[in-house]
């Protein structure tokens, strides 16, 4: 009966290690940036182009959306669906804030 117990409980932290594991990688994956929204090629799509890495978004915003021009500073994840626009790297936007700082006007680097 020992045996058993032990290997039940030992099944259980090894499962529970490994959920760790997986929620670390998930957080790992996540993508902060700030820039200016800049339109798509595609209607409705979204732009923002890090200004430290210079890699190119394609984001996901749920209403409210950012209007373009706006300077934002985002957080998001790896976006996991079919996408129609044809630029960037899709990302799912988990929270953004408008940053006036970067003085953004359409189509325009932001000037600091």
């Amino acid at each position: 009966m020992k045996r058993v117990l032990l290997a039940l409980a030992a099944m259980t932290l090894a499962g529970a290690a490994g959920l760790a594991v997986a929620g670390s990688a998930q957080d790992s994956k996540e993508v902060r940036a700030k820039d200016c929204v800049e339109p798509g090629v595609e209607a409705r799509c979204l732009m923002v182009k890090d200004v430290k890495s210079g890699k190119l978004y394609n984001v996901f915003i749920k209403e409210p959306r950012p209007a373009i021009g706006y300077g934002i500073e985002f957080s998001a994840v790896p976006y996991d669906g079919l996408t129609y626009s044809m630029q960037g790297i899709a990302v799912q936007v988990t929270r953004w804030a408008r940053k006036d700082g970067l003085k953004c006007s359409r189509g325009e680097k932001p000037r600091q």
